[in-house]
């Protein structure tokens, strides 16, 4: 900031100086004790920091996220309706979740309604996602109808390598399978155990792909990493992602090729009881996952513990990113943490913790997520007592 005319009319300040005031305050207390904690997995963080040099972690375009809207209703017709609603009111993408998706949380589509859950929807000006086993009859219904594959935005979910070859041979441009980090996240993973054995998922699936050349495998896996609360957390975590799928491609001597990154707003921080408040911390998630260079994102509707959401609890979740992505417009800035020392401290704190957790897992010894932790995970924003005439979410009534 030193260019600017006003800095001349400020004295110029350095960290022994910011200190001095910091223990004033302190009045003798501990500076480590009071204002240094570590992270989960051990990263020392402190409250005050200068310009850090760090390497640039942002999304592959300077455009905004994609926002999908999950498409889960049991009934193929009223799910159609959903989605459409979606589609013309902020949403960019569908995510096409099937009954025996992980994701499912107790519903999902019928895989045999497929074209008629996409009744209507223009598939060449969307982005489409798949979670569960419907992606080679997503393909079949494509092939239905004349679109291109290679002008689609399309992540697949695939389990078997020949039909990601058999894709790609079709001209689609993956992802193909994905590295789904959500369920480590679940468990209670810290967030380098998350980032690590979700990079072993990934390494592991990219070496079942050799069929595929290599313009095809860079860009033939995607990955999922839940967004929770905490927004420096998941700004630092999904901008370490990138930065360890940069040294993947590296190391397997493949060309660099920017990942497809999606974020899910965190399963684990969802309250049954005063849930209204999911809606604070899903806004939370969302900015850190965006800020961090998440390409998409999706925002579980804040009534999906209560039952299948409804189209009002849909509409809040869209426009949690319709406020953040069009009226803050959070995308404009490519990487805005690049050399904030805080968020590059904190990052370069879990890449290098996630490589070895990577590197474990690689031996054969994944992480062991400690399961007290969900017990004792914070969810800031809940009361114990919640407002007893408060009403509880209304949701979709299932025959």
């Amino acid at each position: 900031m030193s260019d600017l005319k006003l800095a001349s009319d400020f004295p110029a300040l350095g960290r022994a100086d910011w200190m001095k005031r910091v223990e004033a305050v302190l009045k003798g207390a501990s500076f480590e004790e009071k204002l240094v904690h570590a992270s989960a997995d051990g990263i020392r963080l402190e409250p005050l920091y200068g310009q850090l040099a760090g390497h640039r972690a942002a999304r592959a375009t300077q455009v905004p996220w994609t926002l999908f809207q999950r498409v889960d209703h049991p009934d193929a017709a009223r799910a159609n309706e959903l989605a459409l609603d979606d589609l013309a009111n902020g949403a960019t993408g569908l995510v096409l979740v099937t009954r025996d998706s992980a994701a499912a949380r107790g519903y999902g589509i019928d895989t045999a309604r497929l074209a008629r859950v996409l009744q209507g929807v223009h598939l060449h000006a969307i982005a489409l996602r798949v979670e569960g086993n419907a992606s080679m009859a997503l393909a079949e219904l494509i092939a239905t109808q004349p679109i291109d594959p290679e002008r689609l935005n399309v992540s697949f979910a695939l389990t078997n390598p020949a039909d990601a070859a058999e894709l790609a041979r079709l001209g689609y441009t993956g992802p193909y399978m994905e590295a789904d980090g959500r369920s480590w996240h679940e468990q209670g993973a810290t967030e380098a155990q998350e980032l690590g054995a979700t990079l072993a998922t990934a390494v592991a699936t990219l070496r079942s792909l050799e069929r595929l050349n290599d313009v095809h495998l860079v860009r033939s896996i995607g990955i999922t990493l839940a967004a929770n609360q905490d927004m420096f957390a998941t700004l630092a975590k999904f901008r370490a992602i990138r930065l360890l799928w940069r040294r993947v491609l590296q190391a397997a001597g493949l060309p660099d090729a920017p990942l497809r990154l999606h974020a899910e707003t965190s399963w684990r921080m969802m309250a049954v009881k005063d849930p209204h408040t999911n809606i604070l911390r899903a806004t939370a998630a969302v900015f850190g996952a965006a800020l961090g260079g998440a390409d998409s994102i999706t925002v579980l509707p804040l009534s999906l513990a209560q039952g299948l959401p409804n189209a009002f609890a849909r509409r809040v979740a869209r426009n949690v990113q319709n406020v953040l992505a069009e009226e803050s417009n959070l995308w404009r800035v490519a990487d805005p943490a690049l050399g904030a020392g805080y968020i590059e401290t904190y990052t370069q704190g879990l890449a290098q913790s996630a490589w070895k957790v990577f590197q474990a897992a690689e031996a054969g010894d994944w992480p062991l997520p400690d399961p007290d932790s969900q017990a004792s995970f914070p969810i800031i924003g809940t009361s114990a007592y919640p407002l007893m005439q408060e009403a509880a979410p209304e949701t979709e009534a299932l025959s």
